[in-house]
């Protein structure tokens, strides 16, 4: 298995994308699971209770946030 790039609670932004996220858990089975998932494209925050999951491999187009995107990310959820 690919080692994880990322563990709970990590706040991660593929910068290409501009898709940012919280990281809830990676599973038995290589998906990261999250808290919050905000995917640029259509400027929405992803229902992450209906089974959104990122396999483990895709972890090489993401970083971790800067505490600016971090900010930016709470403001997001928080008007929600």
């Amino acid at each position: 298995m690919i080692e994880p790039k990322f563990k709970e609670d990590d706040y991660i932004i593929n910068r290409k994308s501009g898709d940012m996220a919280i990281v809830k858990d990676l599973t038995k089975k290589g998906y990261y699971t999250f808290k919050a998932y905000y995917g640029a494209m259509f400027k929405t925050l992803k229902d992450v209770d209906k089974n959104f999951e990122l396999q483990i491999h895709y972890q090489k187009f993401y970083d971790l946030c800067n505490d600016e995107e971090k900010k930016k990310l709470d403001d997001i959820i928080n008007k929600a």
